[in-house]
C-alpha cells in the first residue's frame, strides 16, 4: 500500500512540476506586450434630455346654437333677410342685415346671423341663442368673425303675412338692436325692419 501512495505522490509531483514549467514558459517568453496607457481626455457630459410628447388638444368645436322655435312652419316661414327701414342710425352705419334661416321641423333648426359691411368686406355674428314665435323674435350672438362685437335683438313681428310683403317696403319687425363689446353695451336703438325671402 505504501507503494501505491508513493506512486500517486510521484504522479502529483510530476504533474505540478510540468504545470509550473508551462506557466513559467508562457510568462517569460510569450507574455503579452504591455497595453498602451490612454491619455485622459476631457469629455463634455450633458445631462440626458427626455423627450416628452404632449398631445395637442384639438380645436374646440363651436357649440351648437340653442334655438327655441315655437310656431307652425306651415303658416309662418322664417327663411328671411331683415333690412332696416329708413335711414340707419350713425352707430349702425355698417349694419347690413339680419338673416334668419330657421326650420323647426329639421334636426338642425337653423341660424340667425347679424351681417355688417365695410365697403366690400362683410362680417357675420352668429346667434348662440334664439327664441322665435309668431309674435316675437329674440336672439343673442357670439363675437363677430372679424371683430369684437356681439349683438342682441328683442323685437316683435308687426305682421306674419310675409308672402304679401316680401320685397316691399312694408314694416314686418320692430325691436331693439343692441351692439356690445366684451359684454358691455356700446349702443342700442329701436329699429323697424322690412323683409325679403332668402334668394329673392
Amino acid at each position: 500500500m505504501r507503494r501505491v501512495i508513493l506512486w500517486i505522490a510521484a504522479i502529483l509531483i510530476t504533474f505540478a512540476i510540468g504545470l509550473g514549467a508551462d506557466r513559467l514558459w508562457w510568462h517569460i517568453f510569450a507574455a503579452p506586450a504591455p497595453a498602451p496607457k490612454a491619455e485622459p481626455v476631457a469629455v463634455d457630459v450633458q445631462p440626458l434630455r427626455e423627450t416628452v410628447f404632449v398631445p395637442v388638444p384639438a380645436e374646440p368645436t363651436p357649440a351648437k346654437p340653442t334655438m327655441i322655435l315655437d310656431y307652425d312652419p306651415l303658416s309662418f316661414q322664417v327663411w328671411t333677410v331683415f333690412y332696416i327701414m329708413g335711414p340707419k342710425p350713425k352707430e349702425f352705419a355698417d349694419f347690413d342685415s339680419m338673416e334668419a334661416m330657421l326650420n323647426p321641423q329639421a334636426n338642425d333648426p337653423g341660424t340667425i346671423t347679424v351681417r355688417t359691411r365695410e365697403g366690400n368686406e362683410y362680417d357675420n355674428a352668429e346667434a348662440t341663442f334664439g327664441l322665435v314665435t309668431e309674435q316675437r323674435l329674440f336672439f343673442a350672438t357670439s363675437k363677430s368673425d372679424n371683430g369684437d362685437f356681439e349683438y342682441r335683438f328683442d323685437g316683435e313681428f308687426l305682421r306674419t303675412d310675409f308672402d304679401k310683403v316680401a320685397g316691399k317696403n312694408k314694416a314686418v319687425l320692430r325691436g331693439t338692436l343692441t351692439r356690445m363689446k366684451n359684454g358691455r353695451t356700446i349702443t342700442q336703438h329701436e329699429l323697424t325692419f322690412r323683409m325679403e325671402y332668402m334668394g329673392c
